[in-house]
């Protein structure tokens, strides 16, 4: 495990594998403007939100048959992941914690179970649903669900101030500083982001097709190091553990690969189709869990106290 531990005025840097590096062109740092991470950011999630045909992510999570397939299945598989996360953020039983971004519930349910006092924020319908029914079929305590995005959602309506905050891999948000200012009005305790070191796997899946599929780039997400500048910038000195990345997915054949990545890349007749096969058959790596996307991808949870 690399752990990254940063003060004022003091900075432990890393050296990663080449092949791990995150391509990035920063200028000097006398020469930066007011605000420059923060800008950086924005303007790299407007470039993915201006993509066309890609939608939303919150239409991409409102699609029930997408969610049954990605999620739903595997919640009690990632239960041991949970437990060890929550371990490692230090959650003691019993803490009030905001959970940013919750999806499906694969921490709010197991701290919820801990006895934690848990409010969930969750813009996506379905996605809330799935989350209401996971704690029912759990019977944990209950669960505070706000169905709003964080840009969105008040200091008020979050009640009493948090022991920990934690957003795991939600961060699509494109005014980052006023989230993280958000988050650590309400938080008495820690903070915990967990987001991309490196490109996520599908990201690179999409950066690969898009262009043939549809006649443009695709842009990836802004990364951890961006993320770790913003919070640098706002006088956040915050640590950060490189961590392995999400998980790919698999693939049973290379045709659920096809219809999957069909309806994912937006797709609309057979030309397109056939570029998504010829890709798969090509590309896609055997293993003896199915067919998946090579490669490696890292994260980052970078972790900083508010008292």
């Amino acid at each position: 495990m690399i752990v990254v531990i940063a003060k004022k005025n003091q900075l432990k840097t890393v050296k990663m594998k080449p092949e791990e590096t995150i391509p990035s062109s920063i200028p000097d740092i006398e020469e930066l403007p007011e605000k420059y991470w923060q800008n950086r950011w924005s303007r790299q999630r407007l470039a993915r939100l201006a993509v066309p045909q890609f939608g939303s992510p919150q239409s991409f999570w409102n699609d029930k048959k997408r969610l049954e397939d990605h999620f739903i299945k595997s919640l009690n598989n990632w239960r041991k992941e949970a437990e060890d996360r929550i371990a490692v953020m230090g959650i003691r039983d019993g803490c009030r914690v905001l959970d940013i971004g919750a999806g499906t519930g694969t921490l709010s349910i197991p701290l919820a179970a801990h006895g934690c006092d848990v409010v969930a924020v969750e813009p996506a319908g379905a996605m809330g649903e799935a989350l209401l029914l996971y704690r029912q079929e759990q019977q944990t305590r209950p669960i505070t669900l706000i169905q709003k995005t964080w840009e969105d959602v008040t200091i008020e309506e979050l009640g009493d101030p948090f022991d920990v905050v934690v957003a795991s891999y939600s961060l699509m948000l494109t005014d980052i500083g006023e989230a993280i200012r958000k988050m650590n009005a309400v938080c008495t305790g820690t903070v915990h982001l967990f987001w991309f070191l490196t490109q996520p796997l599908t990201a690179r899946l999409n950066g690969a097709l898009w262009p043939a599929l549809h006649g443009a780039d695709f842009p990836g997400e802004p990364t951890a190091e961006i993320l770790w500048q913003v919070l640098y910038d706002m006088e956040i000195y915050a640590n950060l553990v490189v961590e392995p990345g999400c998980e790919p997915a698999f693939f049973p054949t290379i045709d659920d690969a096809v219809r999957a990545l069909y309806q994912r890349l937006n797709c609309t007749n057979p030309e397109q189709e056939e570029i998504i096969r010829k890709y798969c058959e090509n590309s896609l790596q055997k293993t003896d869990l199915g067919y998946r996307v090579p490669g490696r991808a890292l994260g980052a949870h970078i972790w900083w106290n508010c008292r």
